[in-house]
């Protein structure tokens, strides 16, 4: 893993660079990609602005194959209130920029920024909005039984996404959505596997 050892500290894994290259080598003129990249910087960012005044500091961003983590050392465990806000800045800055980009007639760049904003709010485990549901659900429930509902609920989910997206490369031969549900089952199983 290569890293950085200024602070925060930033890791990128050998299977980020390797999407990245994938990436590259789809976009292939169409100039997703570019934008693409400022609509997730500028989704960390998010968080980590909001992590910040929520007396948070920065450890480190780690980019792995199924997105980007980052490691927050708060000086007060955050309520399940606050936590949630931390996950939804990175959604409400992907709607600002969309805005802006809108205002700017920057269309690709608008739908793209919006697009990943808005995915980033499905109730699914590795997500924000599945960070939000969680939240909403330990504060009324156990806390294990949470997890417990977050799991169902994610893995059935990303089945049905799955599912939808196996039909799609089969009769459109489009196989975005079914890359993305594999994505997000990567993401289930690389959250899960942290949590042992």
């Amino acid at each position: 893993m290569w890293s950085c050892h200024d602070r925060p500290r930033m890791e990128a894994s050998p299977g980020f660079f390797l999407l990245l290259g994938i990436s590259f080598w789809l976009d292939e003129g169409v100039g997703l990609l570019p934008w693409g990249l400022l609509a997730c910087v500028l989704h960390e960012l998010g968080h980590m602005v909001a992590a910040t005044v929520m007396g948070g500091r920065v450890e480190a961003l780690s980019l792995t194959v199924v997105g980007a983590e980052l490691r927050i050392d708060y000086r007060a465990p955050l309520t399940y209130l606050q936590d949630s806000l931390v996950a939804l800045a990175g959604p409400a800055t992907n709607l600002l920029w969309g805005i802006a980009a809108l205002a700017l007639h920057l269309e690709l760049a608008a739908m793209l920024t919006l697009a990943i904003g808005a995915f980033n709010l499905l109730p699914i485990s590795p997500l924000d909005g599945g960070r939000v549901v969680h939240g909403l659900l330990a504060n009324r429930l156990d806390p294990d039984w949470a997890d417990r509902v977050m799991t169902v609920m994610s893995g059935c989910l990303v089945g049905i996404l799955v599912g939808v997206g196996a039909v799609a490369a089969i009769h459109y031969a489009n196989i975005t959505l079914l890359l993305t549900a594999l994505w997000l089952l990567a993401g289930m199983f690389h959250q899960g596997r942290d949590s042992i």
